[in-house]
């Protein structure tokens, strides 16, 4: 199951890092919401890969892909 990384989802603004097979059901699963609740996910990344989030229509923070293996040049 994929890992993804949310910075500031949902009502309560979680940040950090769950699992889901989607990014909505990641969202979901982060911010404990309701079936009837809508969440969006856009496809287009930024830059840096990240994908807003939207809960019933409202921008609700960001989501992105996290990548095991980050390579960093110092």
């Amino acid at each position: 199951m994929p890992q993804y990384e949310l910075d500031a989802v949902g009502p309560e603004a979680v940040s950090g890092r769950t699992r889901g097979r989607t990014p909505e059901e990641a969202v979901r699963r982060a911010a404990t919401l309701a079936d009837e609740v809508a969440v969006e996910v856009e496809a287009d990344t930024d830059l840096h890969g990240w994908q807003t989030v939207r809960i019933d229509g409202e921008p609700a923070g960001r989501i992105r892909l996290h990548q095991r293996m980050q390579f960093r040049r110092d």
